[in-house]
């Protein structure tokens, strides 16, 4: 019998060789190189330099692992789609009403809805065609209104340290007023009741549109069951309310229309897919990976690459209810 002789480790040299040879293909630097590998900086300068003095090969075998960690990186984004850009879906476009009607007027919007109907992205993409709109998005370290008012300073350009909550508050006041702007804050839904009336009051002094988006938590809060007193006065100047729990079907057809999706079978499996939490962001993302496997086999986009790329996404028993009603809408 005969064995394979595994093939030899570089020697330090020719791995030092390679990682200049690698760093001027990427156009890093030693210490981008030293993040990529995870190899604290001056450990890798005197490495490269010979000067190293400890296990010299383990080094060299964090460098490899992070070279073909990156070429890894290069294969998996070749072979993923060009995804179609923001698509005006019908509630994009509800979205869009509620923020132009908060930012002109100015008033405030409530926007809910369930994960995947598009409330980001409409804020995106509103953002990013719109001037003096601040975009937030909440946290659960939103617990006091100073967190909320320094990230909104600094998205103002303003400086946070060593100012009074006060002082940070009417400088605000100061430079959003006379913009005509809007501040919208997604995830709202962890924001609490002080932080949600210090943007009332931001709104109230600086004359300024702000709009709310988050989960159908934000308007069950601010209606407060029998409309407690600590929400009163946020709830009275809201002037705008969009409630999308699910995506529309006509949202779902915009996103299949935009990727090119024309087979009924396709398309019936992915409107399955978008009736399921994650809405459309399921559906780009079920068919992402469904054109990396194509074309990894060099083939068009198909209902096996779609039900492949879903059994991946979700558990099996989803797949299996969706099967079923993928082949009952056909």
């Amino acid at each position: 019998m005969t064995s394979e002789t595994p093939s030899a480790m570089p020697t330090e040299d020719q791995v030092r060789d390679q990682a200049r040879a690698f760093m001027r293909a990427e156009g890093l630097s030693q210490k981008a190189l030293s993040v990529l590998c995870a190899i604290p900086y001056g450990t890798l300068s005197a490495w490269m330099g010979g000067s190293y003095a400890g296990r010299g090969e383990r080094i060299a075998e964090a460098v490899l692992r992070g070279i073909e960690a990156r070429r890894a990186q290069r294969r998996t984004r070749a072979l993923a789609p060009k995804a179609p850009g923001f698509v005006a879906t019908p509630t994009a476009e509800a979205i869009t009403g509620c923020l132009e009607h908060a930012q002109h007027m100015p008033d405030l919007a409530v926007v809910t809805g369930g994960p995947g109907v598009g409330k980001t992205t409409s804020a995106q993409a509103y953002r990013a065609r719109t001037p003096n709109v601040w975009l937030l998005t909440g946290e659960p370290v939103h617990g006091s209104p100073r967190a909320l008012l320094e990230d909104l300073a600094e998205a103002l350009g303003l400086a946070v340290s060593g100012v009074s909550s006060q002082r940070l508050s009417r400088a605000i006041v100061q430079r959003v007023r006379g913009t005509g702007g809007l501040i919208v804050v997604d995830e709202a839904q962890h924001l609490t009741s002080t932080v949600l009336d210090q943007l009332r009051t931001l709104h109230d002094l600086a004359e300024i549109g702000v709009a709310l988006l988050g989960n159908e938590t934000v308007h069950a809060r601010l209606e407060g069951g029998a409309r407690a007193a600590h929400y009163a006065q946020l709830y009275s100047r809201v002037g705008m309310r969009l409630a999308r729990p699910r995506p529309l079907r006509t949202d779902v057809d915009a996103l299949l229309d935009a990727w090119s999706v024309e087979g009924q079978a396709e398309r019936a499996l992915l409107h399955a897919i978008a009736r399921k939490p994650g809405g459309l962001r399921g559906v780009t993302k079920v068919l992402r990976l469904a054109h990396m496997l194509a074309a990894a086999e060099e083939a068009a986009v198909g209902e096996r690459h779609l039900r492949l790329a879903w059994s991946r996404y979700a558990s099996q028993d989803a797949v299996e209810e969706d099967a079923l009603a993928a082949r009952r809408a056909a």
